[in-house]
């Protein structure tokens, strides 16, 4: 690994702080006593999301004294360090976009001085992973993401039966068909490649209970892939409890019906007050841009409202969808 693994800390977790502050690219790496998986955490692709990588550190130092009921191993990967210093999704493009062999294969072939930030980004990451594969212990990829609108948390997916069991372990909403309409996702690039993995949406990016609901999620996905025992979590009830349904409810499987795309030069804003899962009407205006307003194009609910400046999605509208026990199976 570039760079070598690096220790952890629980610390004070300050998502403002820690987008000014350089990271490696290894978080760090907890090899238990026991064979079982490597469970691969990604946090910080976009630059703006600082959450996953302090739950990530958090996780792996309370996993340091768990080796002896480890199985397999936990390594945890910045994203677009970069992007974190500054605090912004992204400096050139998206680094969670263009995980495909064609665009790979450019990134190792092209000389330093003709790459992108996100290029060098991608490129180190992309190694990463290769050595990781090298190894024989099955690969399951965790990605943890934040929204810049509020939102109940949810999980989205190449979507294989793997990733569908995985998902339901973590009792959340489902959102399905995510990953055909944004495309070329590392995720997508890694499903395609035989692995399992999910990716984890915990809420706004300031929301302090995001990280709390990461750290809950990596622990439930621990128990679920086998590598650790439930008896042996140390998370406290409260982080479990943030990504858990409330009594008498249960999490939604929705697909995705509609995806808004933003062009450069669109002038998008989303009307205040939208969170993810609202429900949303048929011609009712949600946003508007450089033409006049924009409305929903089907009655569904809607997902990630865009309450920022840089990304190309302005919003999706899902559906729920009708689901029985055989879904996860």
């Amino acid at each position: 690994m570039s760079g070598g693994p690096h220790g952890a800390s629980g610390g004070a977790f300050g998502p403002v702080e820690s987008r000014r502050a350089s990271a490696p690219r290894c978080l760090g790496v907890v090899a238990g006593a026991a064979e079982g998986p490597t469970v691969v955490i990604t946090g910080g692709i976009h630059g703006n999301e600082p959450a996953g990588m302090l739950a990530a550190r958090a996780v792996l130092a309370d996993l340091a004294a768990r080796r002896s009921v480890l199985r397999g191993k936990v390594i945890a990967f910045t994203g677009n360090r970069r992007a974190l210093e500054h605090g912004v999704r992204f400096v050139s493009r998206d680094l969670n976009r263009g995980w495909h062999e064609p665009e790979l294969t450019r990134l190792h072939a092209a000389p330093e001085d003709a790459l992108t930030t996100e290029d060098h980004e991608q490129r180190e990451l992309h190694r990463e992973i290769l050595a990781l594969e090298r190894e024989p212990s099955r690969l399951v990829f965790l990605d943890l993401h934040t929204t810049s609108g509020p939102t109940e948390p949810f999980v989205c997916f190449s979507d294989t039966s793997a990733n569908r069991r995985l998902a339901c372990a973590l009792s959340v909403n489902v959102v399905l068909g995510l990953e055909k309409v944004v495309g070329a996702s590392m995720l997508t690039w890694a499903s395609a490649r035989g692995h399992v993995g999910i990716s984890f949406e915990a809420g706004q990016h300031e929301d302090p209970r995001a990280v709390q609901r990461h750290i809950g999620a990596v622990w439930m996905l621990l128990v679920a892939v086998g590598a650790l025992d439930a008896a042996h979590v140390p998370a406290e009830d409260a982080q479990l409890a943030a990504i858990r349904p409330s009594p008498g409810s249960r999490p939604l499987v929705v697909e995705v019906r509609h995806r808004h795309v933003v062009k450069v030069g669109d002038e998008f804003e989303m009307l205040e007050g939208f969170a993810g899962f609202d429900p949303i009407e048929a011609e009712q205006i949600i946003a508007r841009d450089r033409r006049g307003p924009v409305r929903a194009p089907e009655t569904g609910l809607l997902l990630m409202p865009r309450y920022q400046g840089q990304g190309e999605d302005g919003f999706f509208v899902v559906r729920e969808v009708a689901c029985t026990p055989p879904w996860s199976t």
